[in-house]
């Protein structure tokens, strides 16, 4: 790996599990330990042992648990020791989460997104698709804000729009 070139002012676009729009998101009140390895960029799940759901740790696999925990954001803080070695976008098992519950994020789907479509949770590794649920892929509250094909980077948010109060009677 060549060394660095170039410094941007600006966030890289694109990148999986980066803020697509900074200083906006909201947070889990407490970062969970990644239960294993886990991919940035997806959605992560509770642990769930004998039927009790244990927020403090996190994993890609949803197991029994019912609802995501969150979106797994791309935060730099995890020291890469060779200098020579690429980057990983892999939180390391038992490292803390920084796990997003509502924002503006840059994901890639597996399958083609339109604006508006429901993301989509696969149940096996917490990948991103788009469409309509089911047995293996649960809703996540999140939409599609901008499209793209299967594999291109997108925008993803849950943020829902202001409505305006109701006009007073007269």
């Amino acid at each position: 790996m060549p060394l660095q070139t170039k410094v941007n002012r600006y966030l890289a676009q694109g990148v999986p599990g980066a803020k697509a729009t900074p200083d906006q998101s909201v947070y889990t009140p407490v970062n969970p330990l990644a239960s294993k390895a886990l991919p940035v960029g997806g959605f992560v799940f509770p642990v769930v042992e004998e039927s009790v759901i244990d927020n403090t740790r996190a994993t890609n696999v949803a197991g029994s648990a019912t609802e995501v925990l969150g979106f797994a954001e791309r935060v730099i803080n995890y020291v890469n020791w060779n200098l020579l070695d690429d980057g990983t976008l892999t939180v390391p098992e038992g490292a803390a989460l920084t796990v997003a519950v509502r924002g503006d994020y840059w994901a890639v789907s597996s399958t083609a997104a339109t604006v508006g479509q429901k993301v989509l949770a696969s149940t096996a590794d917490g990948s991103i698709s788009t469409g309509t649920p089911d047995a293996t892929h649960l809703d996540t509250g999140w939409v599609v804000k901008t499209p793209g094909a299967a594999g291109e980077p997108i925008i993803i948010s849950n943020w829902t729009p202001l409505v305006a109060a109701p006009a007073a009677s007269e």
